[in-house]
């Protein structure tokens, strides 16, 4: 069995991620189902992330849990998703 890829919708909501401001990812707008999103965080191009770019669940070096408790936290893209969609853009695989 072979692991998470990167497929043409998943592309498709990484190259709408890239062009939102905040880099958002909402799965309704962009045709992603549930294992869309779980393969986009296992392949770490996207992540629950704060508007302090904080990723939910991983610390960071000024994490404090009650500077970040508060903070929702959106499903967004990542500096490797980033990376990703650039890589399509250049014609490189991303699978």
């Amino acid at each position: 069995m072979t692991g998470p890829r990167l497929t043409p919708r998943r592309l498709a909501a990484l190259q709408q991620a890239a062009a939102h401001p905040k880099g958002g990812i909402i799965p309704g707008v962009s045709d992603l189902t549930i294992s869309d999103v779980e393969a986009l965080e296992q392949l770490g191009y996207a992540a629950s992330i704060d508007d302090c770019g904080h990723v939910n669940t991983f610390p960071s070096a000024d994490f404090t849990p009650s500077k970040h408790d508060c903070h929702p936290h959106f499903l967004r893209i990542t500096p490797a998703g980033r990376a990703a969609v650039q890589g399509s853009q250049d014609g490189r695989s991303t699978s």
